[in-house]
């Protein structure tokens, strides 16, 4: 009976972790900050913290013959580069389509179980002269909003604000960035595990 309430207990355990939901916050402000949290871990992505220098390793000695006897490795071919020269160009592109469509599948699914609680873009666009302000800031515009509008559709979007201006008269382009969502760890692994499946039995099947 014992062993029973241990399994269930663990059983119990595993369905909460998958229940508890991943937290997502970034933000740019010439500079992009990216945090990760989920139950009571935060793990700070971007930036990452500096390294601290290490102790400078001292130099072995080794004589001419020897350093002139050593092999220098040979260089590995880009893997892309040996899919397009066993399948061909058409091949290549082809294969290329099919890992977008399961990318692009795995973020659907992933999006219809995003909850943004904040979206926030603010963006002051400017070119070299009034000719190319006005054109980067036309294609800003049909860029964001309907990335907004795919958002609203797909995903749970619960507040945003987008304030996209044209500056003539700034002497350069500044972005104001600010996302926070949030995903359960099931709906998470859901989404790419079958996905991971998929690529790798396509990248087996065409190696």
């Amino acid at each position: 009976m014992t062993a029973l309430y241990i399994i269930l207990g663990i059983i119990a355990f595993i369905l909460l972790l998958l229940f508890l939901p991943l937290r997502i916050k970034t933000e740019y402000d010439n500079e992009i900050r990216l945090k990760i949290g989920y139950a009571f871990l935060n793990f700070t992505i971007m930036p990452q913290k500096p390294k601290k220098p290490g102790k400078p390793k001292k130099k072995k000695k080794t004589d001419e013959k020897e350093q002139k006897q050593e092999e220098k490795p040979a260089k590995k071919k880009n893997p892309i580069m040996q899919l397009k020269d066993k399948h061909g160009l058409d091949g290549l592109i082809e294969l290329m389509k099919q890992i977008v469509h399961i990318v692009t599948d795995m973020l659907g699914r992933l999006a219809r179980h995003l909850k943004i609680s904040d979206l926030v873009i603010n963006a002051v666009i400017a070119g070299e002269d009034s000719a190319d302000t006005a054109i980067k800031y036309g294609y800003a515009c049909s860029v964001i909003y309907p990335a907004v509008s795919l958002l609203e559709n797909k995903a749970v979007l619960k507040k945003h604000s987008e304030d996209i201006s044209a500056g003539f008269l700034a002497e350069k382009t500044v972005i104001e960035f600010r996302f926070t969502a949030k995903i359960r760890l099931m709906f998470v692994l859901a989404a790419v595990i079958p996905a991971a499946f998929r690529a790798l039995k396509l990248i087996v099947r065409n190696k």
